[in-house]
Order: C-alpha cells, then sequence, then structure tokens
C-alpha cells in the first residue's frame, strides 16, 4: 500500500502544479485583466517552490531510489496528459479559462501553458537532479573524511 501512496503524491503533486497555474491564470484573465501576470510568478516561482520542499521532504525521510522513482512515475503520469489536454485545448480555444484577445498584430495568450509545461516538468525534474547528485557528493566527501 506504501507503494501507491508514494505513486499517488506524485500525481498529486502534477495536479496541484497545474492547478496553482490555472488558478492564477483565471485571475489574471478575469480579474486583474491582463495576460499573465500572476501566472509568470508561477511559471517562475513554483518548481523553486517544488524543489525546496522535495529538498526538505528528502532530507526529513530519506527514501531510497525505488520510493524517489514510483513518485516521479506518479508526476509524470499525471503531468504529461494533463499537459497535453491543455496544450490541446488552449490551441483550439476551447479552454474553460477564455484567453482575451489584447493585442492587434501578433496575440500569443495561452502560449503560458505550454512553457509552463517546460518549467514545471523539465527544470524542477533537473533541479531534483542536481539536488540529489550534490548530496551523494557531500555524503561521500563526509564518508570519506571519517
Amino acid at each position: 500500500m506504501e507503494k501507491f501512496r508514494t505513486f499517488l503524491y506524485g500525481m498529486g503533486t502534477a495536479v496541484f502544479a497545474w492547478l496553482a497555474l490555472i488558478v492564477t491564470d483565471a485571475v489574471d484573465e478575469y480579474m486583474l485583466n491582463e495576460s499573465c501576470l500572476l501566472g509568470s510568478g508561477v511559471f517562475f516561482g513554483l518548481p523553486i517552490v517544488m524543489l525546496i520542499v522535495y529538498i526538505k521532504h528528502n532530507l526529513r525521510v530519506r527514501p531510497g531510489a525505488g520510493r524517489l522513482a514510483r513518485w516521479f512515475a506518479g508526476y509524470y503520469i499525471a503531468f504529461l496528459p494533463i499537459w497535453y489536454f491543455v496544450y490541446l485545448s488552449v490551441n483550439n480555444n476551447r479552454f474553460f479559462i477564455e484567453q482575451h484577445k489584447r493585442a492587434s498584430f501578433l496575440d500569443l495568450n495561452g502560449i503560458e501553458y505550454i512553457m509552463y509545461g517546460y518549467s514545471t516538468l523539465a527544470a524542477f525534474s533537473a533541479l531534483c537532479l542536481l539536488f540529489h547528485v550534490i548530496w551523494l557528493i557531500v555524503r561521500a566527501g563526509a564518508k570519506g573524511d571519517e
């Protein structure tokens, strides 16, 4: 049961990440009348916040490689289909948050959803990998000093 719970936590994190952007984009579009003011903050900030929570959790719990693999599998399995659905919906003007036209010549509104996927999937994964490499080097150095 613990293995499945770890997988579900990864899926929940992916859903939470997408909800964060969708809610901030809705606030941008309907309340602030901007194309992506809060959304850009989430675009840059959420992978960093997720990394901080990830590092704190890893240092406290010290999960093994199998547990980490299950969490990331759940994260990717939930994140990628949501990304694809959002991409298709925005591209075909069928997304439930209307992307208001704000430019007369070139309107790229809605592209934040495509870019958001890159930041939250690729940047977060790369930062997690970097954390684990640094952690292995630090642990190896600490064992070598003994």
